[in-house]
């Protein structure tokens, strides 16, 4: 459900409003799924030596990550105002961020393989956050907010620089 109006102030004005391709954003989730029903259903029916429990217990683990997936595709919206670029996610209640064009340091656009086979791309923000990657070499890395999957990502891309730049004059 998209509950993006209920955070625009009023007489901002709405420039873009989208969501995710299914098929991809699907897709991209999927491949973790399955591999980690299958290792936790192969560990726990060695375990317990009854691989049909393991093979149940990966079932259900793949249906409820297909569930999970489904519910969080439902809830996750873009927008881009005259003001700011808004992301809505969340599966139990609704997260909202709001990155302000003043807070902006560089805007991309990039296509991968899915993003061609499926014609779709990831617009990437990036305001000057780090965040520090887990493990042994642990180093400090870029955070980058991103609005995945979606249709036109360079079309996106330039009504978000065209909103900078009317910002900066």
């Amino acid at each position: 459900m998209n509950e993006i109006s209920q955070v625009i102030a009023p007489g901002e004005k709405m420039a873009y409003e989208g969501k995710p391709k299914y098929a991809p954003y699907l897709i991209s989730v999927i491949v973790g799924i399955v591999i980690a029903a299958a290792v936790i259903g192969a560990i726990i029916g060695a375990v317990s030596d009854s691989m049909t429990i393991g093979i149940l217990i990966g079932i259900i683990i793949l249906g409820l990550g297909i569930f999970l997936v489904n519910l969080a595709y439902s809830r996750t919206h873009y927008a881009i105002t005259d003001k700011r670029v808004i992301i809505q996610t969340g599966i139990v209640g609704r997260d909202f961020k709001s990155i302000d064009y003043e807070r902006m340091q560089n805007v991309s656009a990039s296509v991968g393989l899915i993003g061609v086979i499926f014609k779709v791309g990831t617009v990437k923000i990036f305001t000057g956050e780090m965040q520090t990657t887990g493990g042994r070499n642990a180093r400090m890395q870029p955070k980058y907010d991103k609005l995945r999957y979606i249709s036109n990502p360079y079309e996106v891309l330039k009504t978000i620089q065209t909103n900078l730049a009317a910002g900066k004059k």
